[in-house]
């Protein structure tokens, strides 16, 4: 009978979780914090007896923490479920609320699906003319190309990624609110700071934004929590209709556990930024060193100047879809783009937007970074990738 070491049973239960991009586990204070929360706080906030106060209290106490966090006015932050709910209730609720506004929307080439469908609700219903700018090779906005976008015709809504979630390209949100606000000073401007949010420097008060999306699952919160800053003023019908909670912005009863996680959760990750980015930072390099050790046959597809969070790569001779699976059975996370996306296999819109060819699409794999993992974890990922590569290349 084999006798198996410690070791080697450690990591046949260990899981090597390198897609923190789709999803990051909840962080343990943040877990402790939420569970106690559940007991405590599972009154409802609108309620007008003393339990109903203290709920009440508890969301009060969450939405002051996270507009600390992110320099937001607090009656700016509004409680979703998610990023998506966010982009749909900024880009939805807008178009219905400015109806003075030009029926034009500027977005990217580069952004999340749920603005690519927004994009496409509006054209459809609401008869909006949509302009997408494209990408340079670097993933980033083409900012020449915005400019003359902007310049055309008039235009009511403009929305822009700030952290690519396929590639970690950061676009310039100066640059963009500069131009969008030279060229189009009454245009409303909506950006997802999904995958910038508990990761980079960010203050809603100094971006000049009129409303920002993210999403508690990217940094450690609950899965079903989220956030849409919306400037205090801004125009905005909202999409969910009943009792008038969060002000009438947002109907539905609100969650404080839920409310009170993604507070902790943000304000944790907000304390450490400069630490967590030069561990993530490490890690990538690290992962590269040891690739070109192996002599892995690879070519990385993140710009250089990039978020270290979020690395594009692609295995010419294998399939990204097969390196995938047989890392999966590995125990090994990571993924071939976007969760929203992997429906598509094969079809990257932002990699191809960047000019890149559908063969070295097909090979590219998604790999992200976190503070959590440790060198030993990128070292066995490394190991596994060149297993497979030896084993599945064509």
């Amino acid at each position: 009978m084999r006798i198996l070491s410690i070791r080697a049973l450690k990591k046949m239960t260990l899981i090597y979780n390198f897609d923190t991009t789709a999803t990051s586990p909840i962080l343990p204070e943040v877990l402790d914090q939420y569970v106690r929360s559940l007991k405590e706080d599972n009154l409802n906030p609108s309620s007008a007896h003393q339990g109903g106060i203290d709920a009440a209290l508890t969301v009060s106490r969450a939405r002051q923490k996270i507009a600390h966090a992110l320099d937001a006015p607090e009656d700016a932050v509004i409680f979703t479920s998610g990023g998506t709910e966010s982009t749909n209730h900024a880009l939805k609720g807008a178009a219905f609320a400015s109806t003075r506004l030009p029926k034009r929307l500027i977005i990217t080439a580069g952004e999340h699906d749920a603005t690519r469908k927004c994009a496409v609700f509006l054209k459809d219903n609401l008869e909006y003319d949509v302009d997408i700018v494209p990408l340079t090779m670097e993933g980033t906005v083409d900012y020449e190309a915005f400019c003359n976008a902007l310049k055309k015709e008039p235009t009511g809504l403009i929305s822009f990624i700030a952290v690519s979630n396929e590639t970690g390209a950061i676009n310039d949100l100066d640059e963009l609110v500069r131009l969008s606000r030279q060229h189009a000073p009454d245009a409303l401007i909506h950006a997802d700071i999904v995958q910038l949010a508990g990761k980079l420097p960010f203050s809603f008060r100094q971006s000049n934004f009129d409303f920002a999306s993210l999403s508690g699952h990217k940094f450690g919160a609950p899965k079903g929590t989220g956030i849409l800053l919306a400037r205090p003023g801004a125009n905005l019908v909202p999409l969910i209709d009943g009792g008038g909670q969060q002000e009438g912005r947002r109907s539905g009863t609100e969650n404080p556990p839920g409310a009170i996680a993604l507070a902790e959760a943000l304000t944790l990750q907000s304390e450490s930024i400069e630490e967590h980015y030069e561990k993530v930072s490490s890690l990538r390099s690290l992962f590269l060193d040891l690739l070109e050790e192996e002599k892995i046959p690879h070519l990385v597809l993140s710009p250089t100047g990039g978020s270290p969070y979020v690395l594009s790569i692609a295995f010419p001779g294998i399939r990204g879809e097969t390196m995938m699976h047989a890392l999966s059975a590995d125990r090994i996370l990571v993924s071939t783009g976007s969760a929203c996306g992997s429906r598509h296999q094969g079809k990257n819109e932002v990699l191809e937007a960047m000019g890149y060819s559908k063969n070295l699409i097909l090979s590219s794999c998604r790999i992200s970074f976190s503070p959590f993992q440790t060198e030993d974890d990128v070292s066995y990922l490394v190991g596994r990738i060149a297993a497979n590569y030896k084993r599945y290349a064509i």
